[in-house]
This record gives C-alpha cells, structure tokens and sequence, in this order.
C-alpha cells in the first residue's frame, strides 16, 4: 500500500514540476541559455512554440500514475482491512497527500526556481517523451482533425503590466520602464501631439540668398531648415545649416536656398509617432514636415521630438537658443505657439 502511495505521489510530483516549469520558462530565458546550452536552448524554443507533445507526455505519466495509485492503494486497503469506513478514509488520505504533495508544492517549486531547472527539465522530458511516444503519438493522430489555434506570446498590455512589475520589484529603474510604457504608447500618439507647429517654425523662401538668409537668421540654432516658394504652405525642400554657413565662408552669398536645398519628407498630422520615426529612418532624415487635412504645413517634427518622447524629458544642450517671447523664456514651442496664437488673437 505504501509503495504504491509513494510510487503515485513520486510520478505525480515529478509531473507536477516539470509542467510548471514548461509554463514558466520564458523565451528571454531560452535565448540566454545559447552561449552556454545550445541544444537545450533550440530544444526548449520548439517546445515553447509547440508545447502539445511535452505537455501530452506529461499528462499521461501523471494520468496513470494517479489511475495506479489509486487502484493499487484501494485494492491493499481493501485486502488487508474491513469496513467501509477505513476506504473511505485512505481515500481521504489519499487526496490530500495527491493535493498537497504532488500539486501544489511541485507546482509552486517549479514556478519559482524555473530557472534553475531549465536544464534538468529539458533531460528529464526528453527521456519521458521517448518512453511514453507511442502513445503520445496516438495522441497526437486524434487530436490532428482539430484546427490549432494561433495565440499571442505576449500582448502588449502584458508588456506594459510586466515592465510596471519588473519597476517595481527594483529589477529595472524607474526610468527604464517610462521609456518602455513610452515606446509602447507611440503607435497611439500622433505627430500632432510632439510637432513644433508652423507660427513657430523656422523657415526660409526659396528665392532667398544666402546673404539674405544670414541677415535674417544671423544665429542659426537649427540645424535643418525648411525652403517654401510663395508661402510655408507650399514646402520645397530642406536647407541644412551647414551648407549655408558653407557658402558664406567661401564668400559666395549669391546661391538661392531652392538651388541648395534637398528633399523634403513629409507626412499628415494623423500619422502616429511610431509611423514617423520609420519614415525619418527609411529615408535617413532627421526632419519630416506635417500636412493638415488641406495640404498646408501643419508644422514639423524631428528626430530628436521623438526622442524626447520616448525619452520622456526635453533634451536641450548648451547650443540651443531658448526661444523668448514677451521676456518670458521658452524651451517647449508648443507651449510658445500657444502664447503667440493668444495674443494674435486679441
């Protein structure tokens, strides 16, 4: 009676813990153990793809193992003991010893010290997979007529909800999870959320010369700027700072900024922030111009806006030249534009 308690209970046990740690192992874990365990890492990645057969192999050995305990133990206590009453309570025995013993503590060793048993765990399935494939492959040929069902490894609220944990049990910093919640919110965010918008934005026409530029912007604190012919509605192109101070150091103020100028990126002021950080790097730009629902220039958006969005912090250097209005200094031209746009308006 007690072998075949102990026998049923070992199984199972082992069952137990070998199918914790086939949930819990992640996929980060699988990657890592490369460098050191190759085989076991490509091994555990296909079963973390396909889990059915490990799975199957470890149900069925704790299938039969509590089917023969059961029958064993009753069939003892039946044969060496009367009445309905001692059954009934090596029944009772037995299920809380099966409970206890073989589920939750296995269980709960495996969902905490996975880590640790990955590789243990890899031998040990291997081995019950090779006993046990014959009828793990019957298995297998009854379930095929059913259809398989495709699910997500990770959502990306989990993401969110696992970088928010990992904060705050002290395994990233706190700085680290904004900029993973902040990468995760720019397929929501719009450009019109970061741009600099168009009251604000340095420009320049395209029938301006260098000499006219440089006596209307003698400072240039921007690196790249936008050439419109007409009006800033009409955007040609882009004209970098240092092809400007270029010419002008060779003396050669006559070139137009439409003859110097590049191309220019564009995109609407509804493309979301993660849409056009893929524009600025397929095209190798750091600026990209915002339309309105009309064509016009809505304003613009550089790479270093989406930076600071991910960032979560405006990133200013000791080149940059505060913008002031009214005697009121300004690092976010949103918030000038606001200004400027209020006092147009009285």
């Amino acid at each position: 009676m007690i072998a075949y308690a102990i026998l049923a209970l070992g199984a199972s046990f082992l069952c137990s813990i070998l199918e914790a740690v086939l949930l819990s192992t992640s996929h980060g874990h699988i990657v890592a153990l490369k460098d050191t365990h190759r085989k076991v890492s490509e091994r555990w990645s296909s079963w973390k793809e396909d889990p059915e057969r490990p799975l199957t192999a470890i149900l069925t050995l704790n299938t039969i193992a509590h089917t023969v305990g059961a029958l064993g133990v009753g069939s003892e206590v039946e044969n060496n003991f009367e009445g309905e009453y001692v059954i009934a309570g090596s029944a009772a025995v037995l299920t809380v010893a099966i409970l206890l013993l073989s589920e939750i503590l296995p269980k709960t060793i495996g969902a905490l010290y996975w880590r640790r048993l990955t590789v243990s765990t890899y031998h040990s399935l291997r081995a019950l997979m090779w006993v046990l494939w014959p009828i793990v492959i019957i298995i297998e040929l009854m379930r095929a007529p059913f259809p398989q069902v495709e699910t997500e490894t990770v959502t990306r609220d989990e993401l969110s909800v696992l970088a928010d944990i990992a904060e705050e049990s002290d395994v990233i910093e706190e700085d680290e999870e904004a900029v993973i919640q902040n990468l995760l919110k720019l397929r929501e965010m719009k450009v019109s959320d970061i741009m600099t918008p168009r009251v604000v934005m340095t420009s320049v026409d395209a029938d301006s010369s260098v000499k006219e530029v440089m006596d209307k912007i003698p400072i240039m604190t921007h690196g790249r700027i936008p050439v419109f012919r007409g009006n800033v509605d009409n955007m040609v192109g882009l004209v970098l700072r240092s092809e400007i101070l270029r010419k002008a150091a060779a003396d050669d103020f006559e070139p137009k900024m439409g003859d110097i100028c590049r191309e220019l990126v564009t995109c609407d002021v509804d493309t979301s922030v993660d849409k056009a950080l893929d524009i600025l790097l397929e095209n190798k730009e750091q600026l990209i111009v915002t339309k309105d629902q009309f064509g016009g220039t809505a304003g613009l958006v550089t790479m270093e806006d989406i930076i600071e969005t991910l960032l979560g912090v405006e990133i200013v250097d000791e080149s940059d030249q505060d913008a002031i209005d009214d005697g009121v200094l300004h690092e976010d031209m949103r918030e000038l534009a606001k200004i400027r746009f209020d006092s147009e308006s009285e």
